[in-house]
């Protein structure tokens, strides 16, 4: 199964279209237990979001493999105390992947990849690297020979900015992993509703909706497929609210039949504002 889980909504109230907040105990048992029945191995989270990575230390019992993230940080001692501070909390001595939550901390001080390095060296953290919001990160990375292990990056059926990223990363052995397949959201959404500073994505959302519409298919379908579908990419990172989203998420995946000429007409709708498809900037 080419999904991670995703675990922000699990810490705290997230996304454009998130109507259900963050689950309780109990539904969140039920999405780790829909998770493992689906064949799903990874976890992705962050000291970031809210208390998730303690209720993963409670509820995830070592059934999968985790990833987190660190924040900004300014010095080693800070760094290695962030580690154990998310060790602590996810209740584990070792991750699967620890990443910078933002690849400009590594950019602006170089020197933390070796805390990274020492802490791999020493089986604490299984792959290192960071989280890309801009291709320009990863060429200043690779240019101070921060290889990464594994990286996370955003890409979605209109936001391919990282497309030529993906043939160099892949070059170099790198284990790649998306968010943001459904932009949040925004994919959702009903045009005529956009708030004000949306609106110039209103055309390209129309007319991604009305090709899906014309196939008799899902945006969520074509969405989360094109990027299954994408050879470069290892991992789809996934948040839901409840175990019923993850299921039906598992079940566009299963049950999906390419049609490149949906593919084709979809990569062809311009947008005139891309800077709109950052969360950031919303």
């Amino acid at each position: 199964m080419k999904i991670t889980l995703g675990t922000v909504q699990f810490g705290i109230n997230y996304g454009i279209s998130n109507t259900h907040g963050v689950p309780s105990d109990a539904e969140l048992k039920a999405i780790l237990s829909a998770a493992e029945e689906a064949g799903i191995q990874q976890l992705d989270t962050a000291q970031a979001y809210g208390n998730a990575e303690e209720r993963l230390g409670q509820f995830s019992e070592g059934r999968f493999q985790v990833i987190t993230k660190f924040p900004a940080v300014a010095t080693r001692e800070e760094l290695e105390n962030a580690l154990s501070y998310s060790l602590s909390r996810l209740n584990s001595s070792s991750v699967y992947g620890y990443l910078a939550h933002n690849a400009a901390v590594l950019i602006e001080k170089p020197f933390l990849w070796e805390v990274l390095q020492k802490a791999k060296e020493e089986k604490t953290i299984a792959k290192i690297g960071f989280s890309l919001y801009h291709p320009e990160q990863l060429e200043q990375l690779l240019e101070l020979q921060c290889i990464p292990d594994l990286v996370q990056l955003p890409y979605s059926i209109l936001d391919r900015k990282f497309e030529d990223s993906l043939s160099i990363l892949k070059k170099i052995g790198t284990e790649i992993h998306v968010r943001s397949v459904f932009l949040q959201g925004l994919y959702f959404m009903d045009p005529d509703r956009l708030p004000e500073k949306l609106q110039p994505l209103r055309p390209a959302l129309m007319e991604l909706q009305a090709i899906c519409r014309g196939k008799n298919i899902s945006v969520g379908d074509a969405a989360l497929n094109y990027a299954v579908s994408n050879p470069n990419i290892d991992q789809i990172v996934m948040g839901v609210e409840t175990a019923g989203q993850l299921q039906e998420n598992i079940r566009m995946v299963s049950s999906w039949k390419r049609d490149a000429e949906l593919f084709s007409r979809i990569e062809a709708i311009e947008i005139k504002d891309k800077s709109l498809l950052n969360p950031v900037n919303w």
